[in-house]
């Protein structure tokens, strides 16, 4: 992150850049505009993207086609080797917390 300076009067006030995240359906659309004869610095210069970003998109394009719309990351990481265990402990968690003891 880029973190940019803006003079006041006699301090200096800095502003980092925040970041943003994309869901698939914005991807995709930015991925279309590209394929629609539009360069890829042109487009990530409309979308205010990185080109690598653009780039990593569309090598993930089949990936983002599969995936939900509202979704934000394709990989969420690897799933629970005991799922029974994992449902039996957020419920015991829920439990205790709703009795207002310190989990």
């Amino acid at each position: 992150m880029d973190p940019r300076a803006y003079k006041k009067s006699n301090h200096l006030i800095v502003i980092e850049k925040k970041r943003r995240q994309w869901n698939v359906h914005e991807k995709i659309t930015i991925i279309m505009y590209h394929e629609n004869g539009h360069s890829k610095n042109k487009t990530a210069a409309k979308f205010n993207i990185q080109t690598k970003q653009l780039r990593d998109w569309i090598t993930k394009k089949p990936q983002l086609l599969k995936a939900q719309p509202g979704l934000k990351r394709l990989n969420r990481g690897a799933s629970p080797k005991y799922p029974a265990l994992e449902t039996a402990l957020v419920t015991w968690v829920k439990e205790k917390r709703k009795n207002q003891y310190a989990v």
